[in-house]
């Protein structure tokens, strides 16, 4: 004989496990019935959001997404900004980013109208990372990639708009809607899915607020930092010092024999003059990298798979304004990271070889013990001789870029040896003295700080007022300026 149908028995079996069940009326437009799109944690995020007001994102702003067509050949050093997918990672403000650029004649061709930027754009990357999101802060003419969608704002503050996608229940649905199989995305016409919820004017108009202290902070953050390189270049005898250029130069069979390199950018005369300049500085010793520091190691090339949490893995992706940007940075498993015996330690200084190249970045406490990727070399220097912070300092200034560029090797793809940034001389004073650098360096981490700890607040706040109330949220927005002065 058949049992009838115990539900409080079948609910109890259901605890604990990775089960939903929805009704067919329930299904969305395109009708998916893949297990992934009703994860509880979606689906906890979609029950929250139904208790308050929300507006799908396709009415409070326009969408559309950036350039089609073939444009690589037209990527040059210096014209118009031209951000792509991996640009919006890890940068509120796309700004932030180092892009590719593209002549102006390319930006005013008329099919690359309709990837124009705005200020005030919000740019999500919907192909590769996706849910990465940056925010058009300037004026200034820019232009983007098919792999990022222009959230144009309508009806809503963009900064506003911006932390609410950054937040949990904006990322969970983005997230949500990302479908494909071996190449996933989030397509345009998914986006009238994503909920934005709707709050006071006060509210919303506090977020925005603290989005603009955050970009009056990093811009802050910028100029103490070039003040610092301005103030050391000035210290050596180099602030208003241009490098000569030369058609014609000659060089000893032997210094090129002795140097192992046959191609004139290296024999510049610029190069010598700069490190004679060094030379005569007073109470300044002229010494190579590899005075002061342990041996150099170069990065792993591993293949690692990345984890949820566990030993941070350091990328040239991950830098944001010669920092490694928390957010962004990738994490793999103990057993993983075991296997890896070149580490960085606090005080080391990494420099990047490839790519962006002879950019230097020393390591703090969040980054201590992680794992560096084949695109650095480390340096240890010794704490005795060197402040790790004046030492990058130099080596991204003027100063130091030219060595970099003097040593660098390749075609195409320029890269630097361990001998080449064993080699760079850095002017070594005595400790006080280069406390004095490092004093203003520190004046543009503090500002830093600020700015990521407002962007933070502003994003703890909006899932506040989604959970609680929106008085619960200004409360907190509140307390947590006050506790910040």
């Amino acid at each position: 004989m058949t049992s009838p149908f115990d539900e409080a028995k079948y609910r109890a079996l259901l605890e604990g496990l990775e089960v939903a069940e929805i009704h067919l009326s329930e299904l969305e437009r395109t009708m998916r019935i893949d297990a992934e799109f009703f994860g509880k944690s979606f689906l906890d995020v979609a029950g929250c959001l139904k208790q308050i007001q929300t507006e799908a994102l396709t009415k409070v702003a326009s969408i559309s997404d950036g350039n089609h067509f073939s444009i690589s050949d037209e990527f040059q050093e210096e014209g118009i900004p031209y951000y792509r997918g991996q640009d919006a990672t890890g940068h509120f403000f796309i700004e932030q980013a180092q892009p590719v650029y593209i002549p102006y004649q390319a930006f005013a061709l008329p099919y690359m109208r309709r990837s124009h930027l705005r200020k005030g754009d919000a740019l999500l990357s919907i192909v590769g990372t996706i849910g990465e999101l940056s925010l058009v802060s300037s004026e200034s003419e820019a232009t983007c990639s098919c792999k990022l969608a222009i959230l144009r704002p309508q009806t809503i503050k963009s900064g506003y708009l911006s932390v609410f996608l950054k937040s949990r229940y904006g990322q969970y649905q983005i997230h949500r809607l990302t479908r494909g199989a071996v190449q996933m995305g989030l397509l345009l016409e998914d986006m009238d899915q994503i909920n934005i919820p709707r709050f006071p004017v006060e509210l919303e108009e506090a977020i925005e607020k603290s989005v603009h202290g955050a970009k009056i902070f990093l811009d802050n953050s910028i100029r103490y930092y070039r003040h610092a390189e301005q103030t050391l270049l000035r210290a050596l005898g180099l602030e208003d010092w241009q490098p000569p250029e030369v058609l014609t130069y000659e060089r000893k069979a032997g210094d090129v024999c002795a140097a192992g390199r046959l191609d004139a950018e290296h024999f510049q005369p610029k190069y010598d003059e700069l490190i004679r300049k060094l030379s005569i500085v007073n109470s300044v010793d002229l010494r190579p990298i590899k005075y002061f520091s342990e041996p150099l190691k170069y990065g792993t090339s591993e293949k690692l798979v990345y984890e949820a949490e566990g030993i941070p893995f350091l990328r040239i992706a991950d830098l944001d304004n010669k920092r490694f940007n928390p957010q962004s940075v990738q994490y793999i498993s103990k057993t993983q990271a075991s296997s890896i015996s070149d580490r960085v330690s606090l005080g080391d200084v990494l420099v990047s070889r490839s790519g962006t190249l002879g950019l230097a970045v020393p390591i703090t406490e969040p980054f201590n013990n992680a794992v560096f990727g084949s695109y650095f070399i480390r340096t240890r220097p010794d704490r005795k001789v060197i402040h790790p912070e004046f030492m990058s300092l130099f080596i991204n200034s003027l100063a130091g870029q030219l060595q970099v560029h003097q040593k660098s090797t390749g075609g195409v793809q320029m890269n630097l040896t361990i001998e080449a940034i064993e080699n760079i001389c850095i002017p070594i004073g005595n400790l006080r003295w280069q406390q004095s650098f490092v004093d203003l360096v520190e004046q543009s981490l503090a500002a830093r700080k600020r700015a990521h700890f407002l962007l933070d607040q502003a994003k703890r706040a909006v899932e506040i007022a989604i959970e609680k109330n929106e008085e619960a949220a200004m409360a907190f927005l509140k307390q947590s300026q006050e506790s910040s002065l």
